[in-house]
């Protein structure tokens, strides 16, 4: 009986980032709903706009302000996570530390929720 296939290696999103400043790094495709894409943010990213689904950035080091419509802004820090609504214009500007963004956005009309990943009630 032949051996299964190895684990592929794990993602390092800081380092991936970090090739590329100031600019999002797709990640590689996968069988999932949504694709996600990682920035190494080290000056003010103007312009950004949410897809037609909407879609959830989540601050994976250091600190950043989120300018959102209306003169709304969310100040996000490492582990904390943001559901943009659909369409939403907003732009981003660190302020403490090396910040690193993922940015996950559906990829059919649904929008995300916890159903998309499988999450039932806790």
């Amino acid at each position: 009986m032949p051996s299964p296939a190895p684990p592929p290696p794990p993602l390092p999103l800081p380092r991936l980032a970090a090739a590329q400043p100031d600019s999002w790094v797709t990640l590689p495709e996968s069988q999932l709903p949504f694709s996600q894409s990682v920035l190494r943010l080290t000056q003010r990213l103007p312009g950004q706009r949410a897809g037609a689904a909407g879609e959830w950035l989540l601050c994976l080091s250091g600190e950043a302000v989120v300018d959102l419509p209306q003169g709304q802004w969310v100040q996000l820090r490492a582990g904390e996570t943001l559901r943009l609504p659909a369409a939403a214009g907003w732009q981003a500007l660190p302020v403490a530390g090396e910040v690193v963004l993922l940015r996950t956005v559906p990829l059919a009309a649904a929008p995300l929720d916890a159903a998309s990943f499988g999450a039932g009630p806790l």
